[in-house]
């Protein structure tokens, strides 16, 4: 499996990238800028985003621009501290499978993708 990870803080994208590896292909990055550039050509089966990206960038917003870029199908999870209910279904009516809260697991990754 190909993870895509968005994550604007270098820390939290680094241990991401960092624990999800010891199982899965990742890449990562910490702007919608980089990642749209790396995903267009490149194919991936799961977008990991951040909830909040910083500059106004929302994990929706990060869902649409690789979205409409893609034409393999692909899992997209939001990653995030803390999503309230109405966040919650706001990320699944836009088309969001599953929300992790930090910090991540491989079990919580795998759970998630799983369903």
């Amino acid at each position: 499996m190909k993870i895509l990870i968005v994550d604007d803080e270098h820390l939290d994208l680094f241990i991401t990238k960092k624990l999800l590896s010891l199982e899965f292909q990742v890449e990562g990055f910490t702007s919608l800028n980089e990642a749209l550039q790396w995903s267009e050509s490149n194919s991936f089966d799961v977008l990991l985003s951040d909830y909040y990206l910083g500059n106004g960038i929302h994990a929706h917003d990060v869902l649409k621009a690789i979205a409409n870029q893609k034409t393999d199908p692909f899992k997209a999870i939001v990653l995030s501290n803390h999503i309230d209910e109405q966040q919650a279904q706001a990320l699944r009516n836009a088309g969001f499978t599953g929300i992790i809260e930090k910090p991540i697991t491989i079990e919580k990754f795998k759970e998630t993708v799983a369903s």
